[in-house]
């Protein structure tokens, strides 16, 4: 129980660094720091397949796809931070942050949850209940999943081609339907 609240705390910390970090960066890695902790939890629940799943998919492939696209959308760009538009907001923000966090925390106090006695089932966590949940009735899901993820990559790519930019951006200087421009007049911007 101890290492549970430890770990737990950890992770409120570097949960609470994702969100307030002022770097993209610093956030992603603070996300590896997440998704360790979790893997960690995995082991202290006996569920060894899902905290090394946990490791490799997450903390290894997407957080290094993360970390590429922070790098490449980032780059070339300022370090400099636009001015706050409205005065106090941060503080504001993190006022309303830490009432939310007082009330849920209070209500948890006030309302424990019931003490659930269920063992753990034989299996739970290794690699052949993993298959049968992923391999299952919710196959169909994941493969939602999986082709939601790909549109959006594919989306992401064509919108972000430098001839892509160039054609919506001569698609915003065109003519008003019903007008004819022959193409000497329309180089001209006549």
């Amino acid at each position: 129980m101890v290492g549970f609240a430890i770990i737990g705390v950890l992770l409120l910390i570097a949960g609470i660094s994702v969100v307030v970090a002022r770097q993209p960066v610093y956030s992603a890695l603070a996300l590896v720091g997440v998704t360790l902790g979790l893997a960690m939890i995995y082991l202290m629940l006996s569920a060894d397949f899902l905290a090394v799943a946990q490791v490799i998919v997450y903390a290894g492939a997407i957080m290094v796809l993360f970390l590429f696209v922070v790098t490449l959308l980032t780059a070339g760009k300022e370090d400099k931070e636009p001015a706050d538009t409205l005065a106090g907001q941060r503080w504001a923000g993190a006022l309303f942050g830490l009432l939310v966090g007082g009330a849920l925390a209070v209500d948890a106090v006030l309302h424990p949850a019931p003490k659930i006695a269920a063992p753990v089932v034989p299996g739970f966590g290794g690699l052949h209940a993993v298959g049968e949940a992923l391999w299952g009735p919710a196959f169909v899901m994941l493969a939602g999943v999986a082709l939601l993820l790909l549109t959006a990559v594919l989306g992401v790519l064509m919108l972000n081609h430098p001839e892509a930019a160039e054609k919506i951006a001569g698609h915003r200087r065109t003519t008003p339907p019903g007008v004819t421009v022959s193409p000497a007049e329309g180089e001209d911007g006549a």
